[in-house]
């Protein structure tokens, strides 16, 4: 292999390290906070209860690119993502997708609201519902500085979704209750990708 060739080579990998790093930042989150998709006010596996799952979610910021995940007994639940009527009413004849694995992720392709229900009538009608209000794609860069200056939540039915701090800029299958690592970690992030970026292309134009 050529000088040349080598050193294309090598600006490759940097401008794929900085897109990796600048991309890294979709998270998994737990229905509910726990995952367990259940009936609200029934025990879940710690011994506490099934709060609402929209309280939850009001509570919550969602991204493009973020996943949700839900664990249930198979054959005796399943996860419905229906529209905004089906929801409303309970109608599990015709939903938009089904899932019964008993252990389901769903990743949000795109920003608007998105219907959960219960594939069993009877505990969507005892709200085991979730509505979710998902956001353009999250930057990179999720340093703390950035936390005072969220725009508006959107809004579902007059009911105002206000999310807290944005979740941690790394990592995957994360309650939102989890604490934030230090803005710094972030900040590092930040740097190393527009270094790699610079670096990539100051190769790339020596050939």
């Amino acid at each position: 292999m050529g000088r040349g060739q080598q050193q294309r080579c090598l600006a490759l990998a940097c401008l794929a390290l900085a897109m990796s790093l600048s991309t890294a930042s979709a998270f998994v989150f737990k229905a509910g906070g726990t995952g367990e998709w259940r009936v609200p006010g029934q025990a879940n596996a710690s011994g506490g209860n099934i709060a609402s799952y929209n309280t939850w979610a009001e509570h919550t910021r969602f991204r493009v690119g973020d996943a949700i995940a839900f664990t249930y007994e198979p054959g005796k639940d399943s996860v419905l993502i229906v529209d905004e009527k089906a929801y409303d009413s309970c109608d599990t004849a015709s939903p938009v997708d089904t899932f019964s694995d008993g252990n389901t992720v769903f990743t949000f392709p795109k920003s608007g609201p998105f219907y959960f229900i219960s594939g069993n009538k009877d505990n969507c009608n005892r709200n085991q519902k979730l509505v979710v209000v998902v956001m353009g794609p999250r930057a990179a860069d999720n340093s703390t500085a950035t936390h005072t200056a969220l725009a508006p939540s959107p809004a579902y039915n007059g009911v105002t979704f206000s999310p807290p701090s944005p979740p941690p800029p790394f990592g995957s299958n994360i309650s939102p209750t989890a604490s934030e690592p230090s803005a710094a970690v972030a900040k590092a992030a930040g740097v190393a990708g527009t270094a790699a970026f610079v670096i990539g292309t100051m190769f790339y134009a020596l050939v």
